[in-house]
């Protein structure tokens, strides 16, 4: 093939990032408009009723003007677009096969839209996802005297790209209207606001929300190395973390837990790491492309309010005793029954009569559940 493998491999990456951020696209057609050596004409174009996403459209190398006259009186005129029926998705599709060119040069969309950007009504594209609420596809007009050049590679470039865009685009209405980081503060109870970061076993970042990349930047309690290795400013922590992840990535440990850190002004904040198999999540991306790294840790960061005044906030909202609200915050801080009774020095037997109370008090059957009311608590009370 003609493109380098380590160009095809970055514009995969940038079409997988396209999955979570949209916007993306636009990229894509950018850098496929100049992928083979050669200008193209490129256009990312579609609708999707469930999603609203109707109509939508990325295209690059275009004139903005004669894009503009397109757009005003020859999008539905378009003599390739009456041919997409015949498009299987996956497959190529050639400009020729679409349309003969003895017939779209009869055409006023030639004369006018075509002929103006030096004759290209060479090219084709192929058909991503077809269905009876939506359709996209992409597509790519080359010069008639650089067909013989350059089509062929064209064509067998979108075939090769297809399964990636479609899966971005399986994504990209999955989670539209419902960002990623909503989702994990849905999800986990992380309170909006929240720094999100992915992590694999390495502690390579393979994700962060833009919240989290504002922190990076900072480096108040957490930052990346040149390579995207990440690292805390406590290197027990880093050290913590990064076995958690080891043990994780083996099968031997679910990991459910916060650490506290602080910045160099003294400023607490909270970090809740929780286990992720990606290759198993159904409603967030990472399972239907990070292949390479099927577990990973979620972590979740931003300041935390002071310990004792939480306990007070859980107690007060919940209905809670003081001993009953510090275990209550203890659970859901990772701890368990054992080790709050270690730390407050009482027998486990004491523990566990708190829980129980504080069950009832809730009305939780579980503690998972307890553990849910503390987190909800503690996403709206932090600032």
């Amino acid at each position: 093939m003609a493109i380098a493998v380590e160009h095809f491999a970055q514009l995969s990456n940038l079409i997988v990032s396209a999955a979570m951020d949209p916007k993306q696209w636009q990229q894509v057609v950018d850098d496929l408009a100049t992928c083979l050596g050669s200008q193209f004409c490129t256009q990312l174009i579609g609708y999707d009723k469930q999603s609203k996403a109707a109509p939508i459209a990325y295209w690059s190398g275009y004139d903005p003007a004669i894009m503009n006259l397109y757009e005003h009186h020859y999008a539905d005129k378009n003599p390739y677009a009456a041919e997409f029926e015949r498009c299987e998705v996956g497959h190529a599709i050639s400009c020729s096969d679409l349309c003969r060119p003895e017939t779209l040069k009869k055409t006023s969309f030639y004369s006018d839209i075509l002929s103006p950007h030096e004759d290209i009504h060479s090219g084709g594209g192929s058909m991503l996802v077809r269905d009876e609420t939506r359709m996209f596809l992409i597509g790519g007009n080359i010069r008639a005297k650089d067909q013989e050049r350059y089509e062929k590679d064209w064509m067998e470039l979108c075939v090769r790209l297809a399964p990636i865009m479609r899966q971005s685009l399986e994504i990209n209405r999955m989670i539209a209207g419902l960002s990623f980081e909503k989702w994990a503060a849905n999800r986990h109870q992380l309170g909006t606001g929240t720094a999100i970061i992915v992590v694999d076993p390495a502690m390579n970042v393979q994700f962060s929300c833009q919240a989290a990349q504002d922190l990076l930047t900072q480096g108040r309690v957490v930052g990346t190395t040149g390579d995207r290795k990440l690292f805390f400013r406590d290197e027990n922590i880093q050290g913590s973390l990064a076995h958690l992840a080891g043990l994780h990535a083996k099968g031997k440990q679910t990991v459910f837990q916060n650490f506290p850190l602080y910045d160099a002004a003294g400023r607490r904040w909270i970090c809740r790491a929780i286990g992720v198999h990606l290759g198993d999540l159904d409603q967030t991306p990472f399972g239907r492309f990070m292949t390479n790294s099927p577990s990973g840790l979620l972590l979740a960061i931003k300041p935390d309010l002071p310990e004792p005044f939480f306990q007070k906030t859980v107690g007060n909202s919940l209905m809670l005793s003081s001993a009953e609200a510090e275990v209550a915050v203890s659970l859901s801080n990772g701890l368990t029954v054992a080790q709050i009774a270690e730390a407050r020095e009482v027998s486990i037997h004491t523990v566990r009569n708190q829980l129980k109370s504080a069950l009832s008090k809730t009305d939780c059957s579980r503690q998972s559940q307890l553990i849910l009311k503390v987190e909800q608590l503690r996403g709206r009370g932090i600032t």
